[in-house]
């Protein structure tokens, strides 16, 4: 097969490391892409990252730009923690596991960041295209559950979540086909993508991924890049158009095209059943979630509930009553609303559990990699390796409508992002002097 010319200079890259520990950084991608495995409680994903540290050592040690922000956003996680009346309540110590696992992210973030430069992300964007193929078919394909208290597969991934690792996988994915197979079967691939996720029923997920598509065009052809500026305008010009009852009757025949294909999308587009979102229960119980955040931060405003606290604090909801508002929701039972159920919402979930500190912490930390990537939009200077932070502005989007502060994919992706921004300032350093 012929893989061409970029894709044989990218393997002769220099200063990268030895095959052995990028083949354990290719596994622990592949894993993150196809999350199936997990071992005495632990995703495998774990384990592989303890092998990477006997590997190279005490990478945490290394000065890099972004490590305070980390530091003092576990630091909080710790106060919070230790403080937490929730957590002063419980017998059991589940608030030392999640602080570990917490650690656990946020160094992991630490060494993709420090060690950027040394990954073959070639071969990397590889084993998460695997990873992201494996997924699909499992997800649509293979839905079973093997559990033992020792080794557990896992073949049956909710809706939310794949959508999630879809939306930070695929345009990773893309680098690989890319490099490997040229810009054709990119565009194949793509429509596959684009299909999976459609077909998937998520309303927001069908939409963030063409907003992806959009980024990875412009990377992938320099030429959109430099038009879509242009396009960007008449899209915000149909976006202002589709407001007025004019544009009802367009979107009512393209709900009937798709239809089909995605019916919660349909139903959004005609404003109807689940797209009216003042009747859609998902929504209005993440309106809810709102609710219970704000009575959160009115009560601990400065370091929060304590991570992964926010399903069991037992708030007041005192809107929930409110039948003009939340009708759709009296056939549930307030009690597992107000205790047990999620966020929703990645940064309601960071100011509650993390205090207002802590969120402008976590904010500063994602707005880095976002103002770069707009930057460079905006210079037309988008790369093939900035594939890499569209799947950080595309679950950066996400966060909005799913809880997933926790989680390693997510961290993955910011340390992938900021390894980016930060050999792009180095290199742009060099090239002043």
């Amino acid at each position: 097969m012929n893989m061409g010319p970029s894709y044989t200079a990218h393997k002769q890259r220099f200063n990268l490391f030895p095959k052995s520990i990028q083949k354990k950084i290719n596994w622990f991608a592949f894993f993150l892409a196809f999350p199936f495995l997990s071992i005495l409680g632990n995703s495998i994903t774990f384990f592989i990252f303890l092998l990477l540290i006997v590997d190279v050592g005490r990478f945490w040690k290394r000065k890099f730009r972004g490590k305070q922000l980390l530091l003092l956003f576990i630091f909080i996680g710790l106060v919070s923690s230790v403080s937490s009346p929730i957590n002063l309540k419980l017998e059991n110590l589940r608030w030392v596991v999640v602080l570990i696992q917490y650690v656990y992210w946020i160094y992991m973030t630490m060494f993709f960041i420090i060690y950027f430069e040394k990954i073959n992300l070639l071969q990397l964007s590889k084993w998460v295209f695997y990873g992201s193929v494996l997924y699909s078919i499992a997800f649509y394909l293979i839905p079973f559950e093997l559990d033992n208290p020792i080794v557990s597969f896992e073949f049956n991934p909710g809706r939310n979540s794949y959508i999630f690792n879809m939306l930070a996988c695929i345009p990773i994915s893309i680098y690989y086909v890319k490099m490997k197979w040229g810009n054709r079967k990119t565009y194949i691939v793509l429509i596959l993508f684009l299909l999976l996720m459609f077909i998937s029923n998520g309303r927001s997920g069908a939409i963030i991924i063409l907003i992806e598509l959009f980024f990875i065009t412009a990377i992938i052809r320099p030429s959109f890049q430099r038009a879509s500026k242009y396009y960007v305008f008449i899209l915000l010009s149909l976006f202002i158009l589709v407001q007025t009852s004019t544009a009802e009757r367009y979107l009512d025949f393209l709900s009937y095209q798709i239809e089909g294909v995605s019916p919660r999308m349909a139903s959004l587009l005609r404003s109807e059943g689940e797209g009216d979102l003042t009747l859609d229960k998902s929504w209005l119980i993440r309106e809810l979630m709102i609710d219970k955040g704000k009575e959160i931060v009115i009560r601990h405003p400065l370091i929060g509930i304590g991570p992964n606290n926010f399903k069991y604090y037992n708030a007041e909801l005192n809107d929930f009553h409110d039948l003009k508002k939340y009708k759709r929701l009296q056939s549930v039972s307030k009690i597992k609303l107000s205790q047990g159920t999620s966020p929703h919402n990645t940064y309601l979930q960071a100011v509650t559990e993390f205090g207002i500190t802590g969120f402008l912490v976590y904010i500063l930390f994602i707005l880095t990699p976002l103002i770069f990537s707009f930057k460079k939009y905006l210079r037309n200077s988008l790369k093939l390796e900035d594939l890499v932070l569209i799947s950080f502005i595309g679950i950066t989007i996400h966060f909005y409508v799913i809880a997933n502060l926790s989680g390693a994919l997510p961290w993955f992706i910011f340390g992938l992002s900021w390894g980016l921004v930060n050999r792009n300032r180095r290199n742009s350093k060099k090239s002043i002097r």
